[in-house]
């Protein structure tokens, strides 16, 4: 079976690349940690490094998604704005010139949801979500997905197109509070690995139901419950991610029906404590397929008549 396209996922961090067949089945996969961040100033011999790791991949054009199209990437690829399709992303995809490469390489547009008024915007998970479309049978009805990560992203799919979405900074709000404020001088690692807390998790989760306090107010309580020994130290750290997902969930399903379950994309260990924060609310969810990058890929390839 002959390569049909490359496929490419090329992020802040790490790069991976995938031989594709015709029928969107991965011939060869290769991974490296050469995300656009290291590799500024040598995106085409990355690239090259990547291809030549890929037995059989011969002169198939290249389709890239991720970071690679944004403004800190090798071509910025322009936003498209929503309702978003596979082929609305086909038409627009933008060429990258190569000096050494015998192939196409394009890259694909992220997205932007302005009718909001206030601008949001995606880039790689568009793709993700094109591939969920297509392996998770979402290509009728309604669906909510949650993508959990450093800006968590909830979408909303109809008819197999995203039609809207909103952005939460979550992760990385948790990252500064826990490493860079007052907050995270009173936490302690649980133990050798630094797990969960699954009871200290919980109850930030709770307190934002139980109450209608504001998060600057709650957060607040993350020292002090420290402080007078409420609640111990190698807990504190899943307290605080509990209060900030759980204020997370309570915006994002104001506009989601109770009786819709959500998808959840992501790593394991966000996406388990998405799923328990979400269960305590009595909503359903389900998890993503693997490789849902290279389908979302195969499905634009196809609309460009790739394969």
């Amino acid at each position: 079976m002959s390569c049909a396209f490359v496929a490419v996922d090329w992020g802040t961090t790490s790069l991976r690349a995938y031989a594709v067949a015709a029928d969107g089945r991965v011939l060869a996969r290769t991974a490296s940690a050469h995300g656009i961040q290291s590799r500024q100033g040598d995106f085409e011999a990355t690239l090259a490094q990547a291809l030549e790791a890929l037995p059989g991949s011969g002169t198939a054009p290249v389709l890239m998604a991720g970071m690679i199209g944004s403004q800190q990437g090798w071509v910025e690829a322009p936003y498209v704005e929503t309702p978003c399709s596979a082929d609305v992303l086909a038409r627009r995809l933008t060429d990258v010139p190569t000096v050494s490469l015998a192939r196409p390489v394009k890259i694909v547009p992220g997205v932007a949801h302005l009718a909001r008024g206030v601008p949001d915007v995606m880039r790689g998970e568009e793709t993700q979500l094109l591939g969920l479309i297509q392996l998770d049978g979402l290509q009728a009805g309604s669906h909510v997905v949650c993508m959990p990560g450093t800006h968590c992203k909830w979408v909303r799919l109809h008819d197999g197109v995203i039609v809207e979405f909103s952005t939460y900074m979550t992760g990385e709000l948790f990252k500064l509070l826990s490493e860079q404020s007052i907050l995270g001088r009173l936490m302690v690692r649980n133990g050798d690995a630094d797990v969960d807390d699954w009871a200290g998790f919980d109850a930030g989760i709770d307190r934002v139901q139980r109450e209608s306090g504001h998060l600057m107010h709650q957060l607040f309580a993350v020292r002090t419950e420290g402080l007078f020994k409420r609640r111990p130290a190698t807990a504190l750290k899943s307290y605080l991610s509990g209060l900030l997902i759980g204020h997370e969930l309570q915006a994002a399903l104001q506009d989601v029906p109770a009786s819709a379950p959500v998808v959840l994309v992501g790593d394991d260990r966000l996406t388990a404590r998405y799923q328990r924060g979400l269960e305590r609310r009595g909503v359903a969810v389900r998890h993503a397929p693997q490789d849902i990058v290279v389908a979302g890929l195969a499905s634009i390839a196809r609309a460009a008549g790739w394969c």
